[in-house]
């Protein structure tokens, strides 16, 4: 209840930040990703579609959704946030949403999420990504977990491709901390960047393909 309250007072602070200050540019962000085994019976391992707003330094809103694949265990979220700070070496940007479970396969949990993002700029055009959250627990059926969503170093080959290495990582069902390393490349177009991951996970690998678009408007 009182991060529920906290989180309140957030919105209702960068709200009041929004009609106060100027109109700042609306820049649309969309997420697609997707995943399948690659070892029998090929099975998909995720689905996800997300959609959020930037305006100015806030992000507002985030809605998203989730599922393992065939929509039996689904999670829907919804946040905001903003970034904290930016330079030309560092940024930090800091996300809180809300996430409820659903579906037939899924046990009906709810939770918040303090979302981290870092992003570092390297010398000789490498870049190094930080991306991680604790899932604290709002009703009984939800049990507390942390999550490495990734971290990855990335080294840009030439205008439009990107490759590097990185690692996921987090508090599976049986509260064992599983590890996921994976291989990355990164193919950027004016329709938007489209990224293959080929990664190891238990029980065997998986490729995954995440698609992002940032459209701006005026």
């Amino acid at each position: 209840m009182r991060f529920f309250c906290g989180f309140l007072l957030i919105l209702l602070t960068a709200f009041k930040a929004m009609v106060a200050e100027p109109p700042s540019p609306v820049t649309n962000i969309y997420i697609l990703r997707g995943a399948e085994q690659l070892n029998a019976p090929h099975r998909l391992s995720y689905r996800l579609v997300e959609w959020s707003q930037m305006r100015g330094k806030m992000i507002f809103p985030d809605i998203g959704y989730y599922d393992s694949g065939y929509g039996k265990d689904q999670i829907w979220f919804a946040g905001a946030g903003g970034d904290f700070i930016q330079n030309k070496r560092f940024s930090w940007e800091q996300e809180f949403y809300f996430a409820q479970e659903a579906g037939p396969g899924s046990s009906q949990g709810r939770s918040a999420w303090v979302w981290s993002v870092f992003d570092f700029t390297l010398p000789r055009h490498s870049y190094l990504q930080a991306v991680m959250y604790p899932s604290i627990p709002l009703n009984r059926a939800q049990r507390f977990g942390f999550d490495v969503d990734r971290i990855k170093a990335e080294h840009r080959l030439g205008s439009h491709w990107v490759a590097g290495v990185g690692y996921t990582g987090g508090i599976c069902a049986s509260r064992q901390w599983q590890n996921s390393p994976f291989a990355t490349v990164t193919r950027k177009t004016h329709a938007g960047n489209f990224e293959l991951w080929l990664q190891r996970v238990p029980g065997g690998s998986q490729a995954q393909v995440r698609y992002l678009l940032i459209a701006g408007e005026t």
